[in-house]
């Protein structure tokens, strides 16, 4: 391990006296609390112009050390750099303390002019730019300098005093905050009622946090509408922001190391929205009771008393009477009064009488009051609570394409992943803005309850949240790298946070999203007389039907049956007397 790796983070580097100004950094560091002081410039000549103590430990950094110099620093850090003599090694010098200091908002930079002949506007320009917000110069005349970045750039004296003062002001004096805004409720909306020079034209939990913001540090909220004001994806957000035509994005995205966001305070939990279950209609309902089992049950209780009931008309009288107990079978299903022959009396009545209670009267009870309890009774589907249900009932999952990098970044399950039904992303807006329960959606939380806040007024929901989490995710912001705001803004998120403030934000913005048409609240089926149709009458007009039939079945048999009696008795007569 090289020398620079083990003394880069030296507890207490104490000051180097520089004949022009030691004094004037010790005094920085006691009042910055400065643990670590990096003495950084390009060439060795400069670093020797800075006369130092030799039996004093320091860090001596020439040229671009690379990789050494980068991390992430946890407390104060000064750094102490010579000017060169021309611009464009001023310039490099911030080009290389840029890529490799990180924790820019805790940085100070203090330039030490040695009879430099660059311009200290371009240079404090230059630094502001890379995200160094703590800029002092000490020139050659023993006099500081700074700059002054709200509500614009400009290069000022000061004293320590002074400089210490402004350092730790949060008065922004209306420098402007710019915001990447679109129609991505709930986080970012633009109400089209108000005007541009509105400030309730823009609207989300979001915009209302940057709104707060800027109006805690007396800043100006400058909002960047994005072209169509279509949701936009991260890669378009980014290049917005890279480019610098934006400082933030006004939605929340999935935190990675590969782009900057703000401090991630709170998680976001990726929920599931799912049918609340369909009710089943009514036509249905006359079927759902005959499975095959109970039809089967049926036919044979039927074909019993008919068979027993013959049988005894056979014992009294001789002859076979099928047909009359098989409709007398068909007629105790439907509740009609009993009328038995006058062949059953005594044991043989009673008998026949249970029976016929028992299977006719009993089985067709139930069933009627099934039936009674059903056209009273709304009935659902069975209701979805997990992800294995939602798999049980066939219900798939619409998801965007934008959709499919946070789902494989959160992690989403096997079971979940085999529901998916990539659609595009306007089918998917309209599925999901009208609460189609034929299909499910996944998304954050936030989003969530936004669209089930239309349903509010319902007597029976459509959709439903499930309880139990698909994944979660860090609620953050896109921002611009090392933007100058940075460390103001993470200490107002956390605010927002500790205080509750931020779930106010989220419950406020339903009623503006109300207000400004993009929701509107699902209207509520009243209950109403409506005519009969055929559908109402099916089960009963195949009854009849059946009935019928049976009955022109049994009446054929017993109309051919004596004559086809007759018939082969004459035959046989006529046989005998051939004989």
């Amino acid at each position: 391990m090289s020398l620079l790796k083990v003394s880069l983070w030296i507890p207490l580097l104490t000051v180097v006296a520089a004949q022009a100004g030691g004094t004037f950094i010790l005094q920085l560091t006691l009042e910055l609390c400065t643990k670590t002081h990096i003495y950084y410039g390009l060439s060795g000549e400069q670093l020797q112009r800075l006369p130092m103590r030799s039996n004093q430990p320091k860090m001596l950094l020439q040229g671009n050390i690379s990789e050494q110099l980068k991390t992430q620093h946890d407390a104060p850090v000064l750094t102490i750099t010579p000017l060169e003599s021309d611009l464009d090694g001023n310039l490099e010098a911030v080009s290389v303390l840029q890529a490799y200091l990180k924790d820019r908002q805790f940085n100070d930079i203090l330039l030490m002019d040695m009879q430099s002949k660059a311009s200290h506007e371009a240079i404090f320009k230059a630094y502001w730019d890379a995200g160094f917000p703590h800029v002092l110069l000490v020139s050659a005349e023993h006099q500081l300098w700074t700059m002054k970045p709200y509500p614009r750039l400009a290069i000022i004296r000061t004293t320590l005093q002074q400089y210490l003062s402004q350092r730790n002001s949060k008065d922004l004096l209306g420098y402007p905050v710019r915001v990447l805004v679109t129609n991505d409720p709930p986080h970012s909306f633009v109400n089209e009622n108000k005007s541009v020079a509105s400030g309730a034209r823009y609207q989300g939990s979001i915009i209302s946090s940057f709104k707060l913001f800027a109006k805690h540090f007396n800043a100006s909220l400058e909002a960047v509408p994005f072209a169509g004001l279509r949701r936009y994806r991260t890669e378009e957000c980014l290049s917005l922001v890279m480019s610098n035509v934006t400082d933030a994005c006004g939605s929340i995205f999935v935190m990675t190391f590969r782009y900057p966001t703000s401090q991630p305070v709170r998680l976001n939990r990726v929920a599931i929205m799912a049918p609340f279950g369909n009710p089943i209609e009514k036509f249905h309902y006359f079927f759902r009771p005959f499975d095959p089992p109970v039809w089967l049950w049926t036919g044979l209780s039927v074909a019993y008393i008919a068979l027993l009931g013959a049988l005894l008309h056979r014992w009294h009288f001789g002859r076979w009477d099928v047909g009359q107990y098989l409709l007398l079978a068909v007629q105790s299903l439907l509740t009609r009064s009993l009328t038995l022959p006058q062949c059953c009396s005594g044991g043989n009545r009673l008998l026949l009488l249970l029976l016929l209670f028992a299977t006719g009267f009993v089985l067709s009870s139930l069933y009627v009051a099934q039936l009674s309890m059903m056209l009273t009774t709304r009935l659902y589907q069975r209701p979805i609570n997990t992800v294995a249900d939602l798999k049980a009932a066939n219900v798939s999952i619409l998801l965007q394409q934008h959709n499919v990098g946070p789902n494989s970044v959160y992690g989403s399950s096997e079971e979940l992943r085999e529901r998916f039904l990539l659609v595009e992303e306007s089918l998917h807006k309209q599925r999901r803005d009208d609460l189609d329960p034929r299909y499910a959606y996944v998304d954050s939380e936030d989003r969530m309850d936004f669209y089930l806040y239309q349903q509010k007024f319902l007597r029976r929901p459509r959709m439903k949240k499930l309880l139990d989490p698909v994944g979660y995710t860090w609620a953050v912001q896109v921002i611009r790298q090392n933007w100058p705001l940075e460390r103001l803004y993470n200490e107002h998120v956390q605010r927002l946070f500790e205080t509750g403030l931020q779930e106010k934000l989220v419950g406020d913005v339903h009623e503006l999203a109300v207000l400004a048409g993009f929701l509107r609240f699902l209207p509520t089926q009243f209950a109403d007389i409506e005519p009969l149709r055929l559908e109402d009458i099916v089960m009963a007009a195949m009854v009849l039907a059946g009935g019928h039939a049976l009955a022109g079945i049994c009446f054929l048999c017993e109309w051919l049956l004596p004559n086809i009696n007759e018939a082969q008795s004459q035959s046989q007569l006529q046989l005998r007397e051939w004989q």
